[in-house]
């Protein structure tokens, strides 16, 4: 890491922090309010912009001058800062620089994650969906369920048995009726998931691991004591030492995320495209980032045939040639 008193810009309102008396390396003296404290991928992102001067540290004969250590450049910056996270827990790996840069130069929020170096914080009750079940709904049967028990069919009356056809003859006045007597294979819904797992350390793959939490750079409301929660969550994974997650780790991961259902107004596709819980995979093959976004989405509760498409006084397309859009103008003949 690296320190500066008082450093001036709007940069430094969104990077580093100022340690309490426990953490700061250099203890509690009496500039220590004023001393604001620089990640190894912050100094380096702005030494690579010429923002600071980053010095080594001053040897005992050059602080009783009062002289600075000698400027460190940009090629001894990534040999100070960069390092294998193999031999040392938590280290600032290549790849995980070239993500947090990237986003910088984009204009992003870019904060460490709480599982940077380890699993993270416990799981909470923010990850599952609510419970719905009330006390009067204890031993009653679901009205569904109690109609297949009295008549022996489903309450949507299709016929899943294995004789005959699966569109018995008779009159469908919609397709929404045909496509319900299709719908034979259960789909997995994330809002009724188990409860109870909170409070445990997430079993996550430390190699498919959230590292960053990024932040629009239209956030009006972000502070660095309370940043709130981020616009995405970011995996960083090296394409060249991991393969593709299986489903285990893939849920392990999307555990750790709140439950954030979408609206019930929101668009058809945003349901799909946003999920309950997301996620972005940031794969890096030598210095090329490929961006991938993960969602858990129930797909079988987005019924497509019932979509409503636009109405009769929806905009047409381009123009035929004719008056009004329709090629109906006369022509004229000699």
């Amino acid at each position: 890491m690296a320190y500066a008193y008082n450093p001036k810009g709007p940069l430094f309102t969104r990077m580093g922090n100022v340690l309490s008396a426990a953490d700061d390396p250099l203890g509690d003296d009496r500039r220590r309010g004023q001393r604001l404290w620089l990640l190894p991928e912050e100094v380096l992102y702005l030494l690579e912009r010429g923002t600071i001067d980053v010095r080594w540290p001053a040897t005992a004969e050059e602080a009783a001058d009062g002289e600075l250590g000698l400027p460190m450049s940009l090629q001894g910056g990534y040999a100070m800062f960069i390092g294998d996270s193999d031999a040392h827990d938590g280290a600032l790996t290549f790849e995980r620089y070239s993500v947090y840069t990237a986003l910088k130069r984009q204009g992003y929020i870019v904060l460490r994650a709480p599982s940077w170096n380890g699993p993270g914080k416990l799981v909470g009750k923010e990850c599952f969906p609510p419970l719905q079940r009330r006390t009067m709904d204890v031993g009653l049967l679901h009205p569904s369920q109690l109609w297949q028990a009295l008549f022996g069919r489903s309450a949507s009356g299709a016929d899943k048995s294995g004789d005959g056809p699966l569109i018995k003859p008779g009159v469908y006045r919609e397709y929404a009726d045909i496509y319900r007597r299709l719908a034979l294979i259960d789909f997995n819904d994330t809002s009724t998931e188990k409860q109870g797992l909170e409070d445990v350390l997430p079993a996550t793959d430390p190699a498919f691991r959230i590292t960053y939490h990024v932040y629009k750079p239209n956030n009006t409301t972000f502070k660095k004591s309370a940043p709130g929660p981020p616009d995405f969550r970011i995996a960083v994974v090296d394409g060249r030492k991991t393969s593709v997650p299986t489903l285990d780790q893939l849920g392990s991961l999307l555990d750790t995320v709140p439950y954030t259902p979408p609206a019930e107004n929101a668009h058809f596709y945003a349901k799909l495209k946003n999920g309950h819980k997301n996620i972005i995979l940031a794969v890096v093959d030598q210095g090329i980032t490929s961006y991938l976004r993960l969602t858990d989405s129930v797909f079988g509760k987005q019924k497509i045939y019932e979509h409503v498409g636009r109405g009769p006084g929806a905009k047409r397309g381009g123009r035929g040639g004719g008056r009004g859009g329709r090629g109906g103008g006369r022509g004229r003949g000699r």
